[in-house]
């Protein structure tokens, strides 16, 4: 009796672990489609700013001494020299500056009289201090050169020549107009002449129309480059803000995104030729990326399933241990598992990205084909769909967390970023939209857009 009881006993162990099968399936070839980033149009607002004391200055270093000498004129006995007599100041509203230059004027004129048959007459000398009134109007031509329109606006005497002389009057109207109309060609050209010298606008959007098609590196830790390939230029009417005149520009570029290598340059865009716009937008936006690790992904994996049993009837299996990698653009997930089956299997899927819960998430999980068919020989209960629709809600991962230090990373990127010399980069990301993914080696690779503000600041010109 006890050999029988023993026998049946042994046939039920035998029996059980048969009806255990262990599984060895060839797992799915590892391999990656290849992807790209499209390119995004958008915008670079430039703003150059010239210091209005630093222009005067200059300015009245340039404009000194006799600006004007004549004799006889008007084949008059009349004699005539003009001298700035102090610096001038500007006012400006816009692309208008404003000022008046006083000029120190001496005349030596001769004074004659006819009285009874006898003519009477010398020679006086009189001095006085005229200021011109004067109005430059700056512009920009298509070739991106700064011009300079200066017209006049009249004059004032600030001290009128007078001699303490009976009898002779000192001709101050014609002196006036003498001066207004030798001066004020002498001036307007030098002026004219000096600020468009001076301010030597399309050398430095030249410099960072140059240096900005060079890539640039956006973030170090998951090696995101930027390729930017400038189109075309444009420039606001201009503005004041204090002392500075401010000069809107705007730069439509191509802006492209890489990750893992820096990209090559493009052949270099020459400058292009400049539109006049009434307005300059500082948004822009641009397609960029980032990516979430196979480990961590795998990592929340295990979190959710490891040690979790899942039924199907009398039918059950628990997974031990679970990881993942890409196959054809589709994940690949390898699980371990026992139970009334035992081995490894692998399940597949669509990745997806859900908008309301801010989450990469599995459609149509399935088994993968190989696992299929081992499946259909010694486990088709698997086949069901059962288990794998009760392991779904545990795959979905979060990552909210990475949109956000992936705008941070940008933030902090374009906070005062130094392109070249006295050019600089100033922006902010206010909004990322992630518009697909795709898989690559070692991660899943997020595609978004992102929309904020920015502008390249060409601080004070120098001259």
């Amino acid at each position: 009796m006890k050999k029988n009881n023993l026998f049946i006993i042994i046939t039920l162990v035998m029996t059980s672990l048969s009806s255990c099968k262990t599984l060895q399936i060839e797992a799915p070839k590892e391999s990656y489609l290849p992807t790209s980033l499209s390119p995004a149009n958008s915008e670079f607002p430039i703003q150059a700013e010239i210091d209005v004391k630093q222009l005067e200055t200059t300015l009245n270093k340039k404009l000194t001494g006799l600006l004007y000498e004549g004799k006889n004129i008007n084949n008059q006995d009349l004699s005539i020299k003009v001298w700035k007599a102090q610096n001038f100041a500007f006012s400006i509203k816009n692309n208008v500056i404003e000022y008046q230059v006083p000029l120190k004027v001496w005349t030596r004129f001769a004074w004659n009289i006819e009285k009874f048959g006898f003519t009477i007459g010398d020679h006086y000398e009189a001095t006085g201090t005229i200021a011109l009134g004067y109005k430059t109007t700056i512009t920009i031509d298509k070739n991106w050169n700064l011009v300079a329109n200066t017209t006049s606006t009249g004059y004032q005497w600030i001290e009128a020549p007078k001699l303490n002389v009976v009898g002779v009057t000192v001709p101050v109207t014609p002196i006036a107009n003498f001066a207004l109309e030798k001066s004020t060609t002498l001036i307007t050209d030098q002026i004219d002449q000096t600020l468009t010298e001076m301010v030597e606008l399309k050398k430095y959007v030249q410099m960072a129309w140059a240096e900005i098609q060079k890539p640039i590196q956006v973030n170090a830790d998951n090696n995101l480059w930027l390729r930017i390939t400038p189109q075309e230029m444009s420039v606001a009417p201009f503005t004041t803000s204090g002392q500075k005149l401010s000069i809107g520009m705007s730069m439509n570029a191509q802006i492209e995104s890489f990750m893992g290598v820096e990209p090559v340059s493009n052949a270099p865009v020459p400058l292009a030729p400049l539109k006049n716009v009434p307005s300059i937008s500082k948004n822009f936006n641009l397609n960029v990326a980032t990516d979430i690790t196979f480990d961590k992904i795998t990592e929340l994996t295990r979190q959710q399933l490891v040690n979790k049993t899942f039924a199907d009837g009398n039918k059950s299996i628990t997974i031990t241990d679970i990881s993942i990698y890409g196959s054809a653009g589709r994940v690949i997930f390898v699980a371990d598992v026992i139970g009334s089956i035992k081995g490894r299997i692998y399940f597949t899927g669509n990745l997806v990205y859900n908008t309301e819960k801010i989450a990469v998430e599995v459609e149509n999980p399935q088994f993968e084909v190989k696992t299929q068919n081992m499946l259909l020989k010694s486990a088709s209960w698997l086949l069901h769909g059962v288990i794998l629709s009760k392991i779904k809600p545990f795959l979905s991962y979060p990552v909210q967390s990475d949109i956000e230090s992936m705008r941070a990373e940008a933030n902090t990127m374009l906070t005062d970023y130094q392109i070249y010399g006295d050019i600089f980069l100033n922006g902010s990301i206010s909004t990322i939209t992630v518009t697909g993914l795709n898989l690559v080696p070692g991660a899943v690779r997020l595609n978004a857009n992102a929309q904020g503000t920015i502008l390249i600041k060409i601080n004070d010109l120098n001259f």
